[in-house]
Protein backbone atom coordinates (compact mmCIF):
# COMPACT_ATOMS: atom_id res chain seq x y z
CA UNK A 1 0.00 0.00 0.00
CA UNK A 2 1.50 3.30 -1.09
CA UNK A 3 1.25 6.25 1.25
CA UNK A 4 2.45 9.08 -0.88
CA UNK A 5 -0.58 11.14 -1.74
CA UNK A 6 -4.16 11.42 -0.65
CA UNK A 7 -6.11 10.63 -3.77
CA UNK A 8 -8.91 8.42 -4.87
CA UNK A 9 -8.93 5.42 -4.83
CA UNK A 10 -7.56 4.12 -1.53
CA UNK A 11 -4.62 2.26 -3.07
CA UNK A 12 -3.18 5.60 -4.13
CA UNK A 13 -3.77 7.23 -0.78
CA UNK A 14 -0.61 9.09 0.09
CA UNK A 15 1.84 8.34 -3.67
CA UNK A 16 4.02 11.53 -4.04
CA UNK A 17 3.52 13.96 -1.20
CA UNK A 18 -0.26 13.38 -0.88
CA UNK A 19 -1.23 13.19 -4.76
CA UNK A 20 -3.20 16.22 -4.37
CA UNK A 21 -0.23 17.46 -6.37
CA UNK A 22 -1.02 15.44 -9.45
CA UNK A 23 -4.67 16.39 -9.12
CA UNK A 24 -3.89 20.10 -8.99
CA UNK A 25 -0.71 20.41 -11.06
CA UNK A 26 -2.06 18.20 -13.85
CA UNK A 27 -5.78 18.79 -13.61
CA UNK A 28 -7.70 18.09 -16.81
CA UNK A 29 -8.52 21.21 -18.79
CA UNK A 30 -12.00 22.62 -18.24
CA UNK A 31 -14.29 23.68 -21.05
CA UNK A 32 -14.80 27.39 -21.55
CA UNK A 33 -17.37 28.94 -19.29
CA UNK A 34 -20.81 29.29 -20.83
CA UNK A 35 -23.31 32.04 -20.16
CA UNK A 36 -26.07 29.57 -19.29
CA UNK A 37 -24.12 27.20 -17.06
CA UNK A 38 -25.89 25.81 -14.02
CA UNK A 39 -24.82 24.33 -10.71
CA UNK A 40 -23.43 20.84 -11.28
CA UNK A 41 -23.21 18.10 -8.65
CA UNK A 42 -21.31 14.83 -9.08
CA UNK A 43 -21.28 11.85 -6.72
CA UNK A 44 -19.30 8.62 -6.91
CA UNK A 45 -18.94 5.63 -4.60
CA UNK A 46 -17.05 2.40 -5.24
CA UNK A 47 -15.68 -0.67 -3.50
CA UNK A 48 -13.27 -3.38 -4.51
CA UNK A 49 -10.19 -5.38 -3.64
CA UNK A 50 -6.46 -4.83 -4.09
CA UNK A 51 -3.39 -7.06 -4.06
CA UNK A 52 -0.10 -5.48 -2.95
CA UNK A 53 3.11 -7.49 -3.40
CA UNK A 54 5.06 -5.37 -0.90
CA UNK A 55 3.14 -3.59 1.85
CA UNK A 56 4.87 -0.23 2.29
CA UNK A 57 4.56 3.29 3.66
CA UNK A 58 6.43 5.48 1.23
CA UNK A 59 6.09 8.60 3.38
CA UNK A 60 7.93 6.79 6.20
CA UNK A 61 10.52 5.04 4.01
CA UNK A 62 9.14 1.69 5.17
CA UNK A 63 8.60 -1.54 3.24
CA UNK A 64 7.81 -4.99 4.64
CA UNK A 65 8.68 -7.37 1.74
CA UNK A 66 5.34 -9.05 2.54
CA UNK A 67 2.22 -9.17 0.39
CA UNK A 68 -1.43 -8.82 1.36
CA UNK A 69 -4.94 -8.21 0.06
CA UNK A 70 -7.06 -5.23 1.09
CA UNK A 71 -10.67 -4.21 0.69
CA UNK A 72 -11.20 -0.73 -0.77
CA UNK A 73 -13.99 1.77 -0.16
CA UNK A 74 -14.04 5.16 -1.90
CA UNK A 75 -16.56 7.98 -2.14
CA UNK A 76 -16.50 11.47 -3.55
CA UNK A 77 -18.80 14.48 -3.92
CA UNK A 78 -18.07 17.55 -6.05
CA UNK A 79 -19.79 20.81 -6.89
CA UNK A 80 -19.21 23.28 -9.72
CA UNK A 81 -21.19 26.53 -9.69
CA UNK A 82 -21.03 29.63 -11.93
CA UNK A 83 -20.37 32.96 -10.24
CA UNK A 84 -21.01 34.93 -13.38
CA UNK A 85 -20.43 34.37 -17.09
CA UNK A 86 -16.70 33.67 -16.74
CA UNK A 87 -16.14 32.70 -13.11
CA UNK A 88 -16.61 29.29 -11.51
CA UNK A 89 -16.61 28.03 -7.95
CA UNK A 90 -15.49 24.46 -7.19
CA UNK A 91 -15.76 22.40 -4.02
CA UNK A 92 -15.37 18.74 -3.19
CA UNK A 93 -14.96 16.05 -0.56
CA UNK A 94 -13.33 12.62 -0.95
CA UNK A 95 -13.25 9.68 1.44
CA UNK A 96 -11.04 6.62 1.08
CA UNK A 97 -10.50 3.51 3.21
CA UNK A 98 -8.31 0.42 2.83
CA UNK A 99 -8.85 -2.65 5.03
CA UNK A 100 -6.04 -5.20 4.89
CA UNK A 101 -6.70 -8.88 5.45
CA UNK A 102 -3.57 -9.41 7.59
CA UNK A 103 -1.52 -6.20 7.90
CA UNK A 104 -4.20 -4.13 9.62
CA UNK A 105 -1.58 -1.72 10.98
CA UNK A 106 -1.28 -0.51 7.38
CA UNK A 107 -4.98 0.29 6.96
CA UNK A 108 -5.39 3.79 5.58
CA UNK A 109 -8.30 6.16 5.93
CA UNK A 110 -8.24 9.56 4.28
CA UNK A 111 -10.48 12.60 4.10
CA UNK A 112 -9.86 15.35 1.58
CA UNK A 113 -11.74 18.63 1.26
CA UNK A 114 -11.11 21.12 -1.52
CA UNK A 115 -12.35 24.49 -2.72
CA UNK A 116 -11.34 26.68 -5.60
CA UNK A 117 -12.31 29.47 -7.93
CA UNK A 118 -11.44 30.11 -11.56
CA UNK A 119 -11.89 33.04 -13.92
CA UNK A 120 -11.66 32.99 -17.71
CA UNK A 121 -9.75 36.04 -18.94
CA UNK A 122 -10.02 35.01 -22.58
CA UNK A 123 -6.49 33.98 -23.61
CA UNK A 124 -5.83 32.43 -20.20
CA UNK A 125 -7.75 31.14 -17.20
CA UNK A 126 -6.62 31.83 -13.65
CA UNK A 127 -7.44 29.31 -10.92
CA UNK A 128 -6.64 29.11 -7.24
CA UNK A 129 -7.38 26.00 -5.20
CA UNK A 130 -7.11 25.01 -1.55
CA UNK A 131 -6.86 21.39 -0.40
CA UNK A 132 -6.94 19.94 3.09
CA UNK A 133 -6.23 16.26 3.72
CA UNK A 134 -6.26 14.15 6.87
CA UNK A 135 -5.02 10.55 6.91
CA UNK A 136 -4.88 7.82 9.53
CA UNK A 137 -2.59 4.79 9.45
CA UNK A 138 -3.62 1.69 11.39
CA UNK A 139 -6.51 3.69 12.92
CA UNK A 140 -4.06 6.21 14.39
CA UNK A 141 -3.49 9.80 13.33
CA UNK A 142 -0.85 9.95 10.63
CA UNK A 143 -0.73 13.05 8.45
CA UNK A 144 -2.44 16.41 7.92
CA UNK A 145 -1.79 18.41 4.80
CA UNK A 146 -2.71 21.92 3.66
CA UNK A 147 -2.04 23.04 0.11
CA UNK A 148 -2.65 26.23 -1.89
CA UNK A 149 -2.27 26.15 -5.69
CA UNK A 150 -2.59 29.14 -8.03
CA UNK A 151 -2.40 28.31 -11.74
CA UNK A 152 -2.61 29.81 -15.23
CA UNK A 153 -3.81 27.80 -18.21
CA UNK A 154 -4.82 28.20 -21.83
CA UNK A 155 -4.77 26.73 -25.31
CA UNK A 156 -1.90 27.09 -27.78
CA UNK A 157 -3.74 26.50 -31.02
CA UNK A 158 -6.49 23.88 -31.25
CA UNK A 159 -4.62 20.82 -30.00
CA UNK A 160 -2.26 21.96 -27.24
CA UNK A 161 -3.34 23.01 -23.76
CA UNK A 162 -0.80 24.36 -21.23
CA UNK A 163 -1.11 24.69 -17.46
CA UNK A 164 1.46 26.47 -15.25
CA UNK A 165 1.10 26.05 -11.51
CA UNK A 166 2.79 26.81 -8.22
CA UNK A 167 1.88 25.15 -4.97
CA UNK A 168 2.73 25.64 -1.34
CA UNK A 169 2.21 22.67 0.96
CA UNK A 170 2.40 22.33 4.72
CA UNK A 171 2.78 18.75 6.02
CA UNK A 172 2.21 17.77 9.64
CA UNK A 173 2.97 14.21 10.73
CA UNK A 174 1.32 13.15 13.98
CA UNK A 175 3.96 11.87 16.46
CA UNK A 176 6.64 12.10 13.76
CA UNK A 177 7.48 15.80 13.93
CA UNK A 178 10.97 15.31 12.45
CA UNK A 179 9.21 14.74 9.11
CA UNK A 180 7.02 17.86 9.29
CA UNK A 181 7.79 19.92 6.22
CA UNK A 182 6.92 22.83 3.98
CA UNK A 183 7.09 22.32 0.23
CA UNK A 184 7.41 24.81 -2.61
CA UNK A 185 6.81 23.42 -6.09
CA UNK A 186 6.41 24.70 -9.64
CA UNK A 187 5.21 22.69 -12.59
CA UNK A 188 4.06 22.75 -16.17
CA UNK A 189 1.59 20.38 -17.82
CA UNK A 190 1.10 19.98 -21.57
CA UNK A 191 -1.91 18.28 -23.14
CA UNK A 192 -1.83 17.21 -26.77
CA UNK A 193 -5.26 16.32 -28.14
CA UNK A 194 -5.36 13.77 -30.94
CA UNK A 195 -9.16 13.51 -30.99
CA UNK A 196 -10.48 16.03 -28.49
CA UNK A 197 -10.84 14.55 -25.01
CA UNK A 198 -11.37 11.09 -26.52
CA UNK A 199 -7.65 10.62 -27.20
CA UNK A 200 -4.83 12.72 -25.76
CA UNK A 201 -1.37 12.74 -24.19
CA UNK A 202 -0.43 14.51 -20.97
CA UNK A 203 3.08 15.29 -19.83
CA UNK A 204 3.99 17.10 -16.61
CA UNK A 205 7.31 18.30 -15.25
CA UNK A 206 7.50 19.42 -11.63
CA UNK A 207 10.33 20.82 -9.50
CA UNK A 208 9.95 20.53 -5.73
CA UNK A 209 11.90 21.91 -2.77
CA UNK A 210 10.97 20.21 0.51
CA UNK A 211 12.23 21.58 3.84
CA UNK A 212 11.62 19.33 6.85
CA UNK A 213 12.15 19.81 10.57
CA UNK A 214 15.01 17.28 10.48
CA UNK A 215 17.66 18.17 7.90
CA UNK A 216 18.06 14.52 6.79
CA UNK A 217 14.62 14.73 5.12
CA UNK A 218 15.32 17.94 3.14
CA UNK A 219 15.53 17.40 -0.61
CA UNK A 220 15.07 18.96 -4.03
CA UNK A 221 13.32 16.83 -6.57
CA UNK A 222 12.50 16.54 -10.26
CA UNK A 223 9.31 14.75 -11.27
CA UNK A 224 8.43 13.85 -14.86
CA UNK A 225 5.17 12.14 -15.85
CA UNK A 226 3.68 10.98 -19.13
CA UNK A 227 0.20 9.55 -19.67
CA UNK A 228 -2.02 8.58 -22.59
CA UNK A 229 -5.82 8.51 -22.27
CA UNK A 230 -8.16 6.89 -24.77
CA UNK A 231 -11.96 6.67 -24.70
CA UNK A 232 -13.70 4.24 -27.03
CA UNK A 233 -17.27 3.05 -27.65
CA UNK A 234 -18.45 0.28 -25.34
CA UNK A 235 -22.09 -0.71 -25.60
CA UNK A 236 -24.23 2.40 -25.38
CA UNK A 237 -21.50 4.37 -23.57
CA UNK A 238 -17.70 4.81 -23.55
CA UNK A 239 -14.87 2.94 -21.87
CA UNK A 240 -11.66 4.67 -20.77
CA UNK A 241 -8.12 3.31 -21.03
CA UNK A 242 -5.10 4.97 -19.44
CA UNK A 243 -1.42 4.12 -19.48
CA UNK A 244 1.46 6.14 -18.10
CA UNK A 245 4.76 6.35 -16.32
CA UNK A 246 6.64 8.51 -13.90
CA UNK A 247 10.29 9.22 -13.06
CA UNK A 248 11.26 11.06 -9.88
CA UNK A 249 14.77 12.08 -8.84
CA UNK A 250 15.32 13.18 -5.23
CA UNK A 251 18.52 15.00 -4.27
CA UNK A 252 18.78 14.96 -0.48
CA UNK A 253 20.89 17.68 1.08
CA UNK A 254 22.09 16.26 4.41
CA UNK A 255 23.55 13.03 5.74
CA UNK A 256 21.08 10.34 6.83
CA UNK A 257 22.45 9.12 10.20
CA UNK A 258 21.36 5.48 9.76
CA UNK A 259 23.54 5.04 6.65
CA UNK A 260 26.18 7.71 7.33
CA UNK A 261 25.80 9.33 3.91
CA UNK A 262 23.52 11.55 1.84
CA UNK A 263 20.54 9.73 0.37
CA UNK A 264 20.21 9.29 -3.38
CA UNK A 265 16.77 8.18 -4.63
CA UNK A 266 15.47 7.35 -8.10
CA UNK A 267 11.83 6.31 -8.43
CA UNK A 268 10.14 4.75 -11.44
CA UNK A 269 6.45 3.98 -11.74
CA UNK A 270 4.34 2.39 -14.46
CA UNK A 271 0.55 2.35 -14.24
CA UNK A 272 -2.41 1.44 -16.40
CA UNK A 273 -6.18 1.24 -15.92
CA UNK A 274 -9.34 0.33 -17.78
CA UNK A 275 -12.80 1.56 -16.84
CA UNK A 276 -15.85 0.09 -18.55
CA UNK A 277 -19.52 1.11 -18.20
CA UNK A 278 -21.97 -1.56 -17.06
CA UNK A 279 -25.05 0.65 -17.18
CA UNK A 280 -25.78 4.37 -17.28
CA UNK A 281 -24.45 4.91 -13.76
CA UNK A 282 -22.65 1.66 -12.88
CA UNK A 283 -19.01 1.04 -13.87
CA UNK A 284 -16.15 -1.38 -13.29
CA UNK A 285 -12.43 -0.58 -13.21
CA UNK A 286 -9.23 -2.61 -13.09
CA UNK A 287 -5.81 -1.06 -12.35
CA UNK A 288 -2.21 -2.20 -12.34
CA UNK A 289 0.82 -0.38 -10.92
CA UNK A 290 4.51 -1.28 -10.77
CA UNK A 291 6.98 0.69 -8.64
CA UNK A 292 10.76 0.38 -8.84
CA UNK A 293 12.35 2.54 -6.14
CA UNK A 294 16.15 2.71 -6.00
CA UNK A 295 17.82 4.18 -2.90
CA UNK A 296 20.97 3.80 -0.82
CA UNK A 297 18.63 3.76 2.21
CA UNK A 298 17.75 0.03 2.36
CA UNK A 299 14.18 0.50 3.65
CA UNK A 300 13.39 2.83 0.70
CA UNK A 301 14.90 0.49 -1.91
CA UNK A 302 12.23 -1.91 -3.17
CA UNK A 303 9.89 -3.04 -5.93
CA UNK A 304 6.14 -3.34 -5.71
CA UNK A 305 3.22 -4.62 -7.80
CA UNK A 306 -0.36 -3.50 -7.13
CA UNK A 307 -3.43 -4.93 -8.83
CA UNK A 308 -6.96 -3.81 -8.01
CA UNK A 309 -10.52 -4.13 -9.23
CA UNK A 310 -13.61 -2.22 -8.17
CA UNK A 311 -17.27 -1.66 -8.92
CA UNK A 312 -18.77 1.79 -8.57
CA UNK A 313 -21.74 3.99 -9.18
CA UNK A 314 -21.57 7.55 -10.47
CA UNK A 315 -24.19 10.28 -10.75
Amino acid sequence: MNLSGITMPAKAVLASGLALTWATMAASPSPAAGAEEKVKWEFEVSSGIEYDSNISVIQLDTSTANDDFAGLIDAGLSLTAPLGAKTKLRAGYDFSQSLHFDFTNFDIQSHRASAGIGHDFGPVTFDIDYNFAHATLGRKGFLDLNRITPALSGFLGRKVFVRLAYDYTDKNFLNRTARDATVNAVGVSLYYFLDGTRSYFTTTYRYKDENATAAEFDYRGHDLRLRYTRKFPFGADEARFRIGGRYEKRNYRSVTPSIGQIRDDDRLRFETSLEIPISRHLFAEVEYEFDDFSSNLPSADFRQHLVSGRLGIRF
